[in-house]
C-alpha cells in the first residue's frame, strides 16, 4: 500500500450514518454504527459497469460505507471505465460487470479497481452470508486474500457489499469466493482523460461543478453524477425520497427531485435506482433518449459536520404545564429557536423553529444530549416538535444541535447533446 493511500485511509473520517458495520483493518480497530435498513428489492438491480476516477477534488455520492475512506483515491460511477488526471500509478478497473446466478442465488460484481496492492470490489447479491462468513478473493496463482476493509448493507434478501483486499503481484484475473460459489472477473487498464469536466456536459454554480454522464438503456436513461467543490461537502443530489424537509420546512415550494425536461417542456422525474440508500449518484429516468434533453437540479444537499450549537439546559415541566424558553441557538448561519417545552403524559415535547436562509434551507440536523427522540412538524402550531420520553428527560436534561444538512438552492442545468 502506498503511504499516500494509507494516510488517506487513516485520516478521512467515516460517516456517522453507517449502514451496518465496517471492519476497518488499517490501524483503526472496529467501529460499529447503525442506520435504519432500506428495503431493497432484487427487481431494482440495473445494468452497470464501473468508472474509476483518480483526483482528490472529485466527489462521488454513493452508498458511503467503505467508499467514505477511499473517496479521495478510488471513485466509482456505474457505466464507464475512465481515469482522470492519473498520478497514482497504474490503475486497473473492472473490464465488464459480472452477473452469476445458480438456482435462485445471484452475485453481481458491479465495480472493481486495483491501485498498487489494493483491490476494491463492490457487489450486489442475495447470497445468504452466515455470521462471520467472509467474501474471499483468489488470484491467478490460487492465493487467497481476506478483506482488510469491508462494509455490507441491505434489506430483505438483497444486500450490497464493498470489500478492500491487499494483494500481491501484477495479476488481472481474480475470483470472488462466497461459500461454494466462485465468480471470476477481469481487470483492465482504465481509459484516461485530462480533466474532470471532460467526462461529460456540466453546470457550475455556487462554486460547485456537477458533471452528468448519460447512458441510454433499453427503455430508460441512466444518468451518473459527479461533483467538485472546494468549500462544501456535497452529500446528495435532488431526490425526494431522501428529503427530511417535511420536519423543518413542509411548505417548501421547489421541485423536490431533479428532472429531465425536453424541448416541449415535459418533465421526467427519476425512479428509485438499484443503489438506493441514504446516498446515491446514479439515477434512472423512464424516457427514451432524444435530442434536446436537459437535466435540471434545483438544489444539492450539503452537510456541515463541524457546526454545533451550544447546549441548552431544560427543566422538565409538570404534567400539563408549558414552560416558555424562547432561546435562539446559532448553528452556523442558521438559527434554531427553542420556543417552549411541555409535558403530555409520558412525553416531553419541545417546540422548535428554524429559519431558512435566502438560498439555503435546513433539511436535517443531528440532536445531541439525548439517546432517543421523535420529531415531526405540527401543522396547527407551525412548529417542529421534538418528543422525549419522560424517563429519558428525568427532572431536567440538555440538548444541542449539530452537523446540519441543508438544501443549497442553485442553478445547475445540464444540456445533453
Amino acid at each position: 500500500m502506498t503511504d499516500k493511500l494509507r494516510n488517506m485511509l487513516n485520516s478521512i473520517p467515516l460517516p456517522d450514518n453507517l449502514d451496518e458495520s465496517i471492519n476497518l483493518g488499517f490501524e483503526k480497530g472496529k467501529e460499529y454504527n447503525n442506520i435504519r435498513k432500506t428495503e431493497l428489492k432484487r427487481s431494482l438491480i440495473a445494468v452497470a459497469a464501473s468508472l474509476t476516477i483518480i483526483i482528490s477534488s472529485i466527489s462521488i455520492i454513493g452508498l458511503e460505507r467503505v467508499e467514505a475512506a477511499l473517496k479521495q483515491v478510488l471513485q466509482y460511477v456505474p457505466g464507464y471505465n475512465i481515469l482522470v488526471n492519473k498520478d497514482e500509478g497504474i490503475v486497473l478497473t473492472l473490464k465488464e460487470q459480472v452477473y452469476y446466478e445458480e438456482d435462485e442465488t445471484f452475485v453481481k460484481i458491479i465495480a472493481a479497481s486495483k491501485l498498487d496492492n489494493n483491490l476494491t470490489v463492490s457487489i450486489e447479491s442475495n447470497y445468504d452470508l452466515i455470521d462471520n462468513e467472509k467474501v474471499l478473493l483468489k488470484d491467478e496463482k490460487n492465493n487467497i486474500s481476506h478483506p482488510k476493509i469491508c462494509g455490507k448493507a441491505g434489506g430483505g434478501d438483497f444486500w450490497q457489499g464493498d470489500y478492500i483486499y491487499e494483494v500481491e503481484g501484477e495479476y488481472r484475473d481474480y475470483s470472488l469466493i462466497l461459500g461454494n460459489l466462485e465468480i471470476p472477473f477481469t481487470l483492465e487498464n482504465a481509459k484516461e482523460v485530462e480533466d474532470f469536466l471532460q467526462l461529460g456536459p456540466y453546470a457550475q454554480d455556487k462554486g460547485i461543478s456537477i458533471v452528468a454522464i448519460k447512458k441510454p438503456m433499453d427503455d430508460k436513461i441512466m444518468v451518473s453524477l459527479l461533483n467538485r467543490s472546494k468549500d462544501r461537502k456535497i452529500v446528495d443530489y435532488p431526490f425526494e425520497e431522501n428529503l427530511s424537509i417535511s420536519v423543518w420546512n413542509p411548505t417548501l415550494n421547489i421541485d423536490k427531485s431533479m428532472y429531465l425536461i425536453d424541448k416541449e417542456g415535459n418533465k421526467t422525474y427519476p425512479t428509485i435506482p438499484s443503489s438506493f440508500g441514504s446516498l446515491m449518484s446514479d439515477f434512472y429516468f423512464h424516457i427514451m433518449d432524444k435530442e434536446g434533453l436537459k437535466l435540471v437540479l434545483p438544489y444539492v444537499k450539503v452537510n456541515y459536520p463541524d457546526l454545533k450549537t451550544e447546549k441548552i439546559n431544560i427543566q422538565t415541566p409538570d404534567d400539563g404545564e408549558v414552560k416558555n424558553i424562547n432561546k435562539t441557538l446559532n448553528l452556523g448561519d442558521f438559527k434554531i429557536n427553542v420556543v417552549d417545552v411541555r409535558k403530555d403524559g409520558d412525553e416531553i415535547i419541545i417546540s422548535l423553529k428554524a429559519n431558512p436562509l435566502e438560498d439555503e434551507i435546513l433539511d436535517d440536523v443531528r440532536i445531541g444530549g439525548i439517546s432517543g427522540y421523535g420529531i415531526w412538524f405540527n401543522e396547527d402550531t407551525g412548529f417542529t416538535e421534538l418528543f422525549i420520553d419522560k424517563e429519558e428527560a428525568g427532572k431536567g436534561f440538555s440538548i444541542y444541535f449539530e452537523s446540519p444538512t441543508t438544501l443549497l438552492l442553485g442553478n445547475w442545468e445540464i444540456e445533453f447533446e
